[in-house]
């Protein structure tokens, strides 16, 4: 039986990987997951309940940005190489980063060219990195990454915003994005529309990647023009800086903290017309997870400084992309037949952008190519 290892540093096992295990377990193979056992957000460690997984033990650190952090992750790639040179399978799957492990094995790959190896680049660092990106420490960062992508056999990019900054290190049939995904919803939203009133969502974390100078601009231009009331479903360490100036520019809103009882947060979000998605720009960011729920339940998305999400706003029309105030007058003045189109459109694009069935399809038709 040929084998395959499915590799992750922060063991994302339900939204990449176990897609992954399940595609390559129907073609055969005998799936093995290395983790590690450190959790990056809670800093403490981490259990799983995968009976094929090779969990591996490594320091742990509580600055995000620290020697402590490189020593873990050249730990976990240590040991992983360990791993695969004593076990040689046929195939290997590697979320990236950590940028050491896309070095190191893009370096396996050449001593073992008959291994497939393909990476899914999940997030890009030290791009994401703002107060690192233009450091001389960041570029030799980046490299291990950028000149390991032509080494393997195929490369997934998250978004296409990852293929723009990364194009000049990748083969141009070697590559494919394919989008976070998420499960259909067995009851659709019901949401309603008001004419005198325009009830917006802000959905997640509040914090300090949002532009809350530029939500105020957005609120504050449609509340001159029409009633405003912002519902905020989310908590974080910019909260106290967003409801200040909420009050300030006399924006009504109603706090309600993080939710995690879905139908309460179901009754919150179907009074909504509209879904926040407003970030800082030059993040090196081209999607985030509240615009996939934000198509998933399919509300049009006011968007500003994420890349992928205006190209999906742009050439489908499923929604708007904050630039002023032509887009303003935009807003303000579509109606109730305009608004239902723009509903249809955001559940399109998730059913052909973020579905299971978009993403299931796609790995395969990757994974034909590949092995």
């Amino acid at each position: 039986m040929k084998k395959a290892f499915l590799i992750h540093y922060d063991g994302y096992y339900d939204i990449r990987l176990k897609y992954v295990e399940q595609n390559l377990e129907e073609r055969g193979y005998q799936v093995t997951l290395l983790f590690s056992d450190f959790n990056h957000f809670t800093k403490s460690r981490k259990m799983y309940s995968n009976k094929n997984l090779k969990l591996i033990h490594v320091p742990k650190y509580k600055k995000n940005i620290s020697v402590k952090r490189i020593l873990s992750y050249l730990s976990f790639t240590k040991q992983v190489r360990k791993i695969l040179n004593e076990e040689k399978p046929d195939f290997i799957y590697a979320i990236i980063p950590p940028n050491f492990l896309a070095n190191n094995l893009a370096n396996f790959k050449i001593k073992h060219p008959k291994i497939k190896v393909m990476f899914d680049v999940f997030d890009l660092y030290p791009e994401q990195m703002p107060r690192l990106s233009d450091t001389p420490v960041a570029k030799i960062w980046g490299n291990l990454r950028n000149k390991s992508l032509k080494k393997v056999d195929y490369i997934i990019l998250e978004c296409n915003y990852y293929k723009k900054v990364l194009l000049q290190y990748l083969d141009e049939d070697k590559n494919s994005v394919l989008y976070l995904n998420r499960s259909y919803l067995e009851i659709p939203y019901e949401f309603e529309w008001k004419n005198d009133q325009i009830d917006i969502a802000y959905l997640g974390s509040i914090n300090h990647h949002i532009d809350i100078d530029k939500i105020i601009e957005l609120l504050s231009a449609i509340n001159e023009k029409k009633k405003i009331l912002l519902h905020i479903i989310g908590d974080g360490e910019r909260r106290k800086k967003l409801i200040i100036q909420l009050k300030e520019n006399n924006i009504d809103y109603q706090f309600y903290g993080r939710i995690f009882d879905e139908s309460k947060k179901r009754n919150i979000l179907q009074k909504c017309q509209y879904g926040i998605n407003i970030y800082r720009e030059g993040l090196g960011i081209g999607l985030t997870m509240k615009s996939i729920e934000y198509y998933q339940i399919g509300l049009p998305i006011i968007n500003s400084g994420i890349y992928d999400t205006r190209i999906l706003c742009d050439e489908n029309k499923s929604g708007i992309n904050f630039e002023g105030k032509e887009s303003i007058d935009k807003l303000v003045a579509i109606n109730k037949e305009d608004w239902e189109i723009l509903l249809l459109k955001s559940l399109n694009i998730f059913k052909e952008k973020f579905s299971d069935d978009s993403y299931i399809s796609g790995l395969s038709k990757i994974l034909d190519k590949v092995l």
